[in-house]
């Protein structure tokens, strides 16, 4: 019995662990309205502005279950337009003077298959082939917020901070392995939480990245969200040449 209870008290604190990261996840996601409104969410359209220092550049963004995604951002006449279609990601760049749609490389495109999951990475995370640990308690900018880490199959690594006290989530930390051995870095802060259809939605993001050596900042600001608005499939397809 001794030996019963001494390996016990050894597993619990791991068994703890385990349970606190899907704990801070349903918290989480009753937080923001729960996982049942959530799961009514069929197709979002998505509009704002990406802002760089002095620019201001119009945006929308277009998602459809399962996993279809496309970004169309526009400025000086032209639009430029990033999507994936459940399969393969391409993307219309005419800033850099491609007119004509073009497949994304394995790198880009695991990247926009990420983001193009509706419910977020931490929903049904195991069925997904992700493995999500808690990390433990930190300060973020003042604020205390628990540490969530999940891990891709291919090894890239998300860090997520929820906010102790709210569960919602403030800030997010990417660290995304590149083909040729590099690992790309990004922090975003999430603010400005407003509700649309009975779910809380982060209406301003600021993207954190570095450039030779110096941290730079651009943003996201939403202006309007809408739900299960029709949207054809064939709009998240790459057009023929």
């Amino acid at each position: 019995m001794r030996k019963t209870a001494a390996l016990l008290s050894f597993l619990l604190p791991f068994a703890t662990l385990a349970q606190t990261a899907d704990q801070i996840i349903q918290e989480y996601l009753r937080a923001i309205g729960g996982l049942e409104k959530l799961k009514k969410v069929q197709t979002v359209k998505m509009t704002g502005n990406f802002v760089q220092g002095t620019l201001t550049i119009p945006m929308t963004l277009y998602q459809k279950r399962p996993n279809m995604h496309l970004v169309e951002v526009t400025f000086q006449g032209m639009t430029q337009k990033i999507a994936y279609d459940g399969k393969e990601a391409w993307s219309i760049d005419p800033f850099q003077g491609r007119t004509v749609a073009a497949k994304l490389d394995a790198d880009q495109t695991k990247q926009q298959r990420f983001q193009a999951d509706i419910d977020g990475p931490l929903v049904d995370y195991a069925a997904k082939g992700y493995k999500v640990d808690y990390v433990g308690k930190e300060t973020i900018d003042g604020v205390p917020a628990f540490h969530l880490r999940l891990t891709t199959q291919e090894g890239d690594i998300y860090d997520y901070f929820f906010d102790e006290e709210t569960y919602l989530l403030i800030k997010e930390k990417s660290n995304v392995k590149m083909q040729d051995g590099s690992v790309e870095s990004q922090e975003i802060n999430f603010s400005d939480y407003k509700e649309i259809n009975g779910l809380l939605i982060p209406h301003s993001m600021e993207m954190v990245g570095e450039f030779q050596g110096q941290k730079f900042s651009s943003y996201i600001n939403i202006e309007s969200v809408v739900h299960n608005v029709p949207l054809d499939e064939s709009m998240f397809r790459m057009p023929e040449k």
